[in-house]
Formats: C-alpha cells, sequence, structure tokens
C-alpha cells in the first residue's frame, strides 16, 4: 500500500469529530477510531465533541498495534508526522483485532523505516540516551550560538572613557561587532553527528565513563564570522589588513580572559561558559563556550573592496578576492538558504545527513562538497523535477518521509543529465527568467559543442554571480547608496563555487552508477517487502570493490576512534545496549555518537578533581583529514585519493591516466620519472615511476599509515613502448578517452 502524504496536515495531533448533535456521525467517527481512542473533550470554543489526540500516552490498542517496532527520536518529523501510528491504529482496530487467540497480529509499518537509526536514536526505552535526539542536539549548539553572539554584541558596544578621553569596550575591542553570522552545518540541521558539549569547554558531563575525559574535540569547531561597524581608519594596504583582523582577533581573546579573570558582573553568566584553551592563529581564534568549540574568522569588507578596485591584481591576489568571497559572502548566503529549506520541510536535514552517511560510506568524502549535497536535496524538496518517472516517488510534491527523500536524492544524482543540462537551484525564487536564460546560455559557452569542458557537476544557486558581494549589505562608509544601482548596469555572470572543483569527472561518474544500484536495492527491498537489515548493502562497499583500486593505504588503528561507520562493515542494526546498569536499545547514531564523545582511547585523560586539564584541549583532532588533504595537494596529478572520513581505516588511491602516458624527457617534467622502455636509449620517453612514488607518500604519512599495499604497480610491460611520439592534443585525446573506460567500469 503506498500512501501520498499532505505535509501540511501530517503533523496535525487532534483529529476532532462531528457535532454532539450529529449522533450519525459521532457513531461513524467511534466506529472508525474505536472507543478507547475516539474520547469526548471539550475544546477552548466550549465545543464538546469526539476526538482523537496523537500525542497522548499510548492506549491498549496503539500498543498492541505498535508492539515491536522502535520509536525513533526524529520519526515525527521525518517519517511523515503521525501517519505512520494513524495507518498501525487503523489496521489496528479494523482489521487485526478480531484475530484468532494465541496469534500475534502482523506488524504494520512504513517500509525501511530503521533507515533513521543511522541518523537518530531510539526513544522508546524506559530511559532513552541523551545522545538519541539528533534535533535536540542540534538546537542546543544553536543555542550556545545565539548566547555567543549576544554576548560579543554587548560587550564590544564603545562608550567614552573619561580618563583617557577614548572610545573603549569591555572586551577592549576599538569597534563594535555589528553582526556574528553563522556559518556550520551544525548550525542549520546539516551536521550528521552534531557536536556535543565537551566537559573541558564549558559543557556538562553525558553519558559514560566520568573518570576519563577525550583530551580532544572530535571533528571541526563550529565556525562563525563577526562583522564590525562601519569604519574609515582601516588600513589601505593588504598586509596590513591581514595584521588589522589578527590584532583584532588577539584583542577579542585577551578581552575575554582579563574579563573573565576580574570576574565581570554585567556578564558573569556568560562568562561561565567560557572554559578550555583560547587560541588565535592570523586567520581565526579557537574558544571554548558551554561545551562547544567555536572558531571566529573576521569579515572585513574594506578588504574586498581594496582587491576589487586593483588595477593589475596578481593572480595571487585574483585568488584571495574569490577565497574571501566564497567564505564570507557566499558561505553567509548558503547557510540562509539552507536553513530555510530545512525549516520548511521537516524532513530535508534529515535526508541530508543520510545523504551525507551515503557518501561516505562509499569512500567520497571531500570529493563531493557537503554543500553540492544540501543543494541537491535542497532541488527535490523544492522544484519538481521534469525527467522524474517513478512511481514510486511523484514530483508534484515535496517527499514527506527520509526514505521518499533519500530515493528521490539518488534518483536525481543518477538521472540529471550533468553534460549537456545545468541544475538551478533556487527555493525562494530568487534568479529571474531572464537570468535563467543567461545560465543556459553561459553553460553552452563553457561545456563547448562536445560537452566536455568546464565543472563536472554544474549547481548553480542564487549566490553564484560575478559581483554577489556588491549585492550584500556594506559595512563601508560612504558606499552604501549607489551599491544596488551600479550593480544592476552590468549583466551577470553565473558560475558553479560550490562545484568549481570538485567532484572531478571520474568521480561524478562513480557516483552517478553507485547511486543507480543504491536505488533499485532500496526498490527492491520496498517492493518485495524485505525486512531486516537488508537495506544497509546501499550503504556499504563490498570486500571485492576495493581491489579496483590501484593502492590502498591501511590506517593505524589508534586514529579510529568510530569502527561503526565503516565502509566495508558497518554497524547498522539497533541492538541492546547497557547504561547506569539498566537495559536499552541503542542505534548506531547513539553508539557511533558515544565513541566520538569519549575521544580516541590513547588521548583520553584521567578525571582528577585536583588536575586542571582544560588548557591542555585540542580544539580539532582530524589527523586522517589532514593527510588526505596533504596527499591530494601534493600529488593529485598522479592519483585520485578515496577514503571515509566517518572511519577513515582505509584510504584508496587511484591511478590517473594521464599521469602514465610516455612524453620526452625534460628537467622541469623529471620528478618521479623513469624511462618507458627498460633500455635507455637517447630520445627516449619516460613516465611516472611508481616506486619512487609510492615510497615518497609512505614516508609522507608514515605517522598515520601502518600498511600499504600496492594493487597496480604499473610495470614497463603494461606500457605500451610503440607509436607513441604523437602529438600533444592526441595524447591528450587518449587520457580523455581512458577516463571514459575507467568511468564505464
Amino acid at each position: 500500500v503506498g500512501l501520498r502524504i499532505d505535509p501540511n496536515a501530517s503533523r496535525r495531533i487532534v483529529d476532532r469529530g462531528p457535532p454532539a448533535e450529529d449522533v450519525e456521525g459521532s457513531d461513524a467517527f467511534v466506529a472508525l477510531w474505536g472507543e478507547e481512542h475516539a474520547q469526548l473533550r471539550r475544546f477552548q470554543d466550549g465545543a464538546i465533541v469526539r476526538a482523537v489526540v496523537w500525542n497522548a500516552p499510548a492506549t491498549s490498542a496503539q500498543r498492541a498495534s505498535g508492539h515491536g517496532l522502535l520509536r525513533f527520536a526524529g520519526e515525527d518529523r521525518s517519517m511523515g508526522g503521525i501517519v505512520e501510528r494513524v495507518t498501525q491504529h487503523i489496521v489496528h482496530v479494523q482489521f487485526t483485532h478480531v484475530s484468532k487467540k494465541g496469534k500475534n497480529p502482523k506488524l504494520v509499518s512504513f517500509e525501511l523505516r530503521d533507515v533513521i537509526s543511522l541518523i537518530d536514536g531510539v526513544i522508546s526505552t524506559p530511559q532513552p540516551s541523551p545522545y538519541a535526539d539528533s534535533l535536540a542536539l542540534h538546537k542546543n549548539v544553536m543555542s550556545a550560538f545565539e548566547s555567543l553572539a549576544d554576548f560579543l554584541r554587548q560587550n564590544t558596544v564603545t562608550s567614552m572613557d573619561n580618563i583617557s578621553g577614548k572610545k573603549v569596550s569591555a572586551l577592549g575591542l576599538p569597534l563594535k561587532i555589528d553582526e556574528v553570522e553563522p556559518l556550520s552545518p551544525c548550525l542549520r540541521y546539516s551536521a550528521l553527528f552534531p557536536p556535543v558539549p565537551h566537559p573541558l569547554l564549558g559543557g556538562a558531563e553525558l553519558d559514560g565513563d566520568k573518570r576519563k575525559i577525550s583530551g580532544v574535540n572530535e571533528g571541526s569547531p563550529v565556525i562563525i564570522q563577526i562583522r564590525f561597524e562601519g569604519s574609515s581608519k582601516w588600513p589601505s594596504s593588504m598586509n596590513a589588513m591581514g595584521a588589522a583582523k589578527c590584532a583584532m582577533l588577539i584583542q577579542l581573546a585577551d578581552g575575554i580572559e582579563k574579563m573573565k579573570k576580574e570576574g565581570n558582573r554585567s556578564a558573569a553568566d556568560d562568562l561561565d561558559g567560557f572554559d578550555g584553551p583560547i587560541d588565535v592563529t592570523p586567520n581565526y581564534l579557537d574558544v571554548g563556550y558551554r561545551g562547544y568549540s567555536f572558531r571566529i574568522i573576521v569579515r572585513a569588507d574594506q578588504e574586498l573592496r581594496m582587491l576589487r578596485n586593483l588595477l593589475n591584481p596578481t593572480q595571487e591576489a585574483v585568488a584571495l578576492r574569490l577565497s574571501l568571497i566564497n567564505r564570507h559572502v557566499r558561505g553567509s548566503m548558503h547557510h540562509s538558504l539552507i536553513h530555510s529549506v530545512h525549516t520548511r520541510f521537516p524532513s530535508a536535514s534529515s535526508v541530508t545527513r543520510l545523504a551525507q552517511r551515503w557518501v561516505a560510506a562509499h569512500m567520497l568524502s571531500d570529493m563531493i562538497p557537503q554543500e553540492a549535497i544540501e543543494l541537491l536535496v535542497a532541488k527535490i524538496y523544492t522544484e519538481s523535477s521534469t525527467n522524474n518517472n517513478s512511481k514510486l516517488l511523484p514530483a508534484d510534491m515535496p517527499p514527506s518521509t527520509v526514505t521518499a527523500g533519500f530515493l528521490k536524492f539518488l534518483l536525481l544524482l543518477h538521472s540529471h543529465d550533468w553534460a549537456r543540462e545545468p541544475l538551478i537551484v533556487d527555493p525562494q525564487n530568487h534568479i529571474s527568467a531572464y537570468d535563467r536564460g543567461l545560465i543556459q546560455s553561459q553553460f553552452n559557452a563553457v561545456r563547448g559543442p562536445d560537452f566536455i569542458k568546464g565543472p563536472a557537476m554544474y549547481i548553480i544557486s542564487p549566490a553564484d554571480y560575478d559581483g554577489v558581494e556588491e549585492m550584500t549589505v556594506s559595512k563601508i562608509v560612504g558606499e552604501a547608496e549607489n551599491t544596488t544601482a551600479q550593480s544592476t548596469l552590468t549583466e551577470k555572470i553565473w558560475a558553479p563555487t560550490v562545484t568549481a572543483t570538485f567532484p572531478e569527472k571520474v568521480v561524478l561518474s562513480r557516483a552517478a552508477a553507485l547511486a543507480k544500484c543504491s536505488y533499485d536495492h532500496l526498490t527492491s527491498c520496498i517492493m518485495l517487502g524485505i525486512k531486516g537489515t537488508s537495506w544497509a548493502a546501499a550503504f556499504r562497499e563490498s570486500s571485492s570493490a576495493l581491489t579496483s583500486y590501484s593502492a590502498l593505504l591501511r590506517v593505524d588503528s589508534a586514529y579510529i576512534t568510530d569502527s561503526g561507520c565503516s565502509s566495508t562493515n558497518p554497524d547498522c542494526g539497533c541492538i541492546a545496549g547497557k547504561r547506569d546498569d539498566k537495559s536499552s536499545i541503542q542505534s548506531p547514531f547513539e553508539r557511533s555518537l558515544q565513541k566520538r564523545h569519549a575521544g580516541p582511547k590513547d588521548l583520553r585523560k584521567k578525571n582528577f578533581k585536583n588536575l586542571n586539564l582544560e588548557n591542555d584541549t585540542l580544539h580539532e583532532w582530524q589527523p586522517v583529514k589532514s593527510l588526505v588533504s596533504k596527499l591530494r595537494s601534493r600529488y593529485n596529478d598522479y592519483a585520485l585519493f578515496f577514503y571515509n572520513e566517518l572511519t577513515p581505516d582505509v584510504i584508496a588511491m587511484l591511478w590517473r591516466p594521464a599521469a602514465f602516458v610516455p612524453q620526452l624527457f625534460s628537467a622541469m617534467v623529471s620528478e618521479f620519472k623513469r624511462p618507458a622502455m627498460e633500455l635507455w636509449k637517447n630520445d627516449s620517453l619516460v613516465i611516472t615511476n611508481t616506486d619512487d612514488l609510492m615510497s615518497e607518500i609512505e614516508y609522507a604519512s608514515k605517522d598515520i599509515i601502518s600498511d600499504v599495499k600496492v594493487l597496480d604497480d604499473k610495470k614497463p610491460d603494461d606500457v605500451p613502448t610503440k607509436g607513441l611520439k604523437k602529438s600533444k592534443v592526441q595524447d591528450q585525446e587518449q587520457s580523455g578517452s581512458e577516463y571514459g573506460s575507467s568511468d564505464s567500469e
């Protein structure tokens, strides 16, 4: 049975019956819902009618109909509201309550409902775990952010000092902080594992071994940016601007430490939330507040203005301007866009988080940006798909359940024609019809007649046009008036920013193929009514799949905090756990979050009252992610690096075919080269020397990698040596054909 759910009515917790004088209608209402559930109730308008309430304690009929099914923390917003409970109740009252004695009634539930166990915890136990509700964890960190933002704004209000005659603030900053803007996924309901308050950073202790505390913050800090009031006193050179921003961060850190030391009464409650070390770098400040690690960066509109007004900008200046616009301007706009989608559609955030788990499970971490995943999910919730022919997922309304939304995500990923069509994501209709025409024409120009050029995943959002920083509120004195008028004089140039570099074509082809396989598997599970955890195959890589890579780097187990998200052997079942000597059922999400909160074993600290451990806490600990980033930056021309950031037990390498195209020897391209033939001759061709390259990679990762297995060493016998003196264009064509064959495999 398939249900089409109305998202506007699916969360209505009270269904009122007909008026009391309508005896026939009241009898039919009671016959439908049952005498025990359809009870007389009095409402605020004075009406006394029969009504059913779905958030009340379960009746015996409801308990019988739902017996044996686990309830998850997010099911009301991610499983169509109360629809599953309504369906269970009707089936029990109308059908299964007349079943023979001693025969257990058949359970009625939504298919693939246990998929939620990857993103939420179980709440049907007597004492749910504090790690169970992902929504509550998101709201906790958002509450801490709002409190920190209020503290920064209130304590940077400047006033005239009677002694010095200068404007000063409680934090000692010369300028007031006007805005504090969120940038992190956990502040828009997108974090797969929301941060949990750390006891050494001002947070309360949760469940677990209180004798040992993690000495690190597992994961990324919560990134926020501050904007100061407009002033003409900012420096006029780029080097001085960077020093001024760093000085602001140093002064902010000193101000917080000084207020804590002096015990400022007016901010006593807020000051109690600060704990742990305060680390300042030239680019950001890390501070612990209410158990969370916040990373504060400075947005200076004056810096963007200077870069924009350069007459002959260098490549470094152009790259810096683009980086600042993407981080400060487009990052803030993207955050607002995704936050609005997740607020409007309750199940959208759950689909985004489940999609992140799927991407990581297939070792595509950092190859498909998280922002791209969020935009894909926003697309399926806010715009109908013209090429969706699925009978299960109607395209005329947004999905109401995680299962439907995730299937639509997989369908969009593998069915969209990425080579010939841009994907325009515009949830709030900010892109006009004229701009859509511009996007299409500019896309065609970038792709070329063969549709092979430009970014592989061409996603456009409302912030992806040149000059977007001129449309935001200016903090530059004297520039706010004519910004909008000047920006409308020139035609916009639209181009992807989130997917400008990643994913590459070979990665997108692999992701699309995996999405199709996962979609077909999950659809078959629904059609055949397969029970158990067979759905988990969509979140698993087979052991044989690892043999398709060129080399495997095994990560030392000391750097693996959570093995439950492994690509080859994931933890996907709800099993009994023990907490405070009381049995409970825990989901994979709870177990993973618990392990992450406990931290790596070697970095756990014994908790004694006479020891001060706060100042030794690391705000960020992601060694494998840092290693992969270093390998990609150094050896990207030779190989692709795949890994699962949730459980990074293996780093897989895949040689680039273009790196093994024989070429003439020259001093400029002599690194990691050897003769293409065993016998060296004059004007011999050279190719990449995998032995030297692997030795270099092993040395660069010696502290983290415990074992290396090379599956394809590209020996001379494997490389053709006849007819290789081709033109550069021919070499590129050969490289492209090899990529295509790699994609099909």
